[in-house]
């Protein structure tokens, strides 16, 4: 097996790392105590053709798949985790478009949201839970050539700034997903929740009171919604979670390391102290580990296997890479001391916003439920 990157994927890589370390890494601080979504950063990436990544060249897209997606949101999150989960969020409505939407869905919206010029929002969580979204209480109910939606989303990434969203609502005893272009009468974006970490992408609640639609913004067959948002959350949620958790880790394994190189203890550079040199190789090794697990499963997807059959593995990087945030941050803390929790030094920034891994694109229960019903069968 050849785990070799393309030569185009190196490219990718090595672009990205520059831009991530040359625009990104000195405005991450003072992004983070404004607290305002990145607009000009946004459109940035949309340029640099990284928001289309995945998107067909015909609609306004690079076309590189899943592997480079996956390359680009984990050297972003190295750097700026919240831009990192800018892509995570609009590639889920990328996502469904361009696989289950018609050519004039596609063709009118896909060209815009991959310059960053419009940005969509996915939205399925509903009070009631986001892990089972079977318990979906948002109606959407056909009255002629309409769709009349009530119902509430909570906790959905970039509604406050969307210009469009991907919803799931129960006609009957079926499930559709449904595009809501923003100004829509009755479809209204109510408060903003207050939640730690990726402080820059806003979180709000979506409130539709006969809010009607017209059926050409269904998405996909009548009645198949339910199986077109569960796989969009495992192939492009789960593996954008993953790419963001190995930045995350990366990012304060970097700064960990340089830290401890230039850090002097009793006459001496603390990487000289075996305490310190075994965190670090721990740190190391993980990281690693990760990598694989994660690339191997975006690696599937673009070689088109089976979604059902690579879930699993889905699941895997997705659980493996949350897990890795959380733990490699506490741990360059310890590592650096003081100035770990210093937000100058951007662990502790970096920690609240590996916490958010944990929720997002099913809880870490959910994926090991996933594998379990695998490893069972």
């Amino acid at each position: 097996m050849n785990f070799d990157l393309t030569r185009q994927q190196e490219m990718l890589r090595d672009t990205v790392r520059q831009f991530a370390d040359s625009e990104l890494a000195p405005r991450a601080l003072e992004l983070d105590e404004r607290g305002e979504f990145p607009f000009d950063i946004v459109k940035r990436t949309g340029e640099m053709g990284l928001i289309g990544i995945m998107t067909p060249k015909e609609y306004g897209g690079t076309e590189m798949g899943h592997l480079a997606r996956m390359v680009a949101i984990e050297e972003i999150s190295r750097v700026y985790p919240p831009l990192g989960f800018f892509f995570q969020t609009c590639h889920l409505g990328h996502y469904s478009i361009q696989n289950w939407g018609t050519e004039e869905q596609k063709t009118k919206y896909l060209p815009s949201l991959c310059k960053g010029e419009k940005i969509i929002c996915d939205a399925i969580t509903e009070a009631s839970g986001g892990s089972d979204p079977t318990t979906t209480q948002t109606t959407a109910q056909l009255d002629g050539n309409e769709f009349v939606i009530n119902g509430r989303k909570v906790y959905i990434t970039l509604a406050g700034v969307a210009d469009l969203a991907c919803i799931l609502a129960k006609t009957d005893d079926k499930f559709n997903t449904i595009l809501v272009e923003k100004g829509t009468p009755g479809f209204e974006i109510v408060r903003r929740e207050n939640i730690a970490g990726f402080s820059t992408m806003p979180v709000n609640e979506l409130a539709f009171t006969n809010c009607r639609v017209p059926k050409t913004n269904l998405i996909g067959q009548e009645g198949r919604g339910l199986g077109i948002g569960l796989t969009t959350i495992s192939v492009i949620g789960r593996t954008g979670v993953a790419g963001i958790g190995l930045g995350i880790a990366r990012g304060c394994y970097e700064a960990a390391l340089k830290f401890a190189k230039e850090r002097k203890l009793y006459g001496k550079p603390i990487t000289e102290l075996q305490a310190i040199q075994f965190a670090l190789v721990d740190i190391n090794v993980d990281i690693e580990a990760a990598k694989w697990v994660s690339y191997y499963a975006a690696w599937q997807i673009d070689q088109g296997k089976d979604l059902r059959a690579i879930g699993p593995d889905i699941a895997r990087a997705k659980l493996v890479s949350c897990e890795l945030a959380n733990r490699v941050a506490p741990k360059a803390v310890q590592i650096m001391g003081a100035y770990g929790v210093s937000e100058e030094y951007h662990i502790v920034r970096r920690l609240k916003d590996a916490l958010q891994l944990f929720p997002a694109a099913g809880t870490q229960e959910i994926m090991k439920a996933t594998i379990g019903r695998s490893i069972m069968a």
